[in-house]
């Protein structure tokens, strides 16, 4: 199941998308972030092809973060299709995975994320300074979700402050044409 939220402010769009038991875990912290909170609205839990998801101007460029956590459950084509049309337009998208089994399913779910997202980012086993791994499977998901939350607040801000920035130039560039 896909949990599919949009954090919208200042006119652009910050997509979130999570699918798995983790992804839905960090979807959520996620969005009680404070970086989230401040000036935006946010809307939650909406299906992929709603009308509401749909809702902005088609040419909109708009930012995805995804984080799926198991690939065995979820149907990544029809979230693949999405993203590839969405791409076409202009947007950018971002997929972080959790890799929860390691099989042939898997693999090719992996192999269609690579082809239709701009980056894909697959995170496993951390190991911290002198190269020992982390022990227990929560002290895992702790580093993992906190990577998360850090990597969703990098991609909100430069997503804000750089689409914020082009309509800036765009504007001097149309002041300094009619001159």
């Amino acid at each position: 199941m896909l949990h599919f939220s949009k954090i919208s402010t200042q006119g652009k769009d910050f997509n979130l998308i999570a699918s798995g038991a983790l992804a839905f875990k960090i979807h959520n912290k996620i969005l009680k972030d404070e970086a989230f909170q401040q000036g935006t609205k946010i809307q939650r839990n909406m299906l992929l092809g709603s009308p509401s998801a749909r809702a902005a101007s088609p040419n909109q460029k708009k930012v995805f973060f995804v984080v799926i956590s198991d690939l065995d459950r979820t149907n990544v084509e029809a979230l693949c299709q999405m993203i590839k049309k969405e791409r076409a337009n202009g947007s950018y998208a971002v997929c972080q995975v959790i890799p929860m089994y390691y099989n042939e399913p898997s693999f090719k779910a992996l192999k269609m994320l690579r082809q239709n997202f701009d980056e894909v980012m697959e995170l496993s086993k951390f190991n911290l300074g002198s190269s020992k791994a982390l022990m227990s499977a929560e002290q895992q998901h702790c580093v993992i979700t906190d990577y998360s939350v850090s990597m969703a607040r990098i991609m909100y801000h430069v997503c804000v402050n750089d689409f914020a920035s082009n309509h800036k130039v765009e504007t001097r560039a149309e002041e300094a044409v009619y001159a």
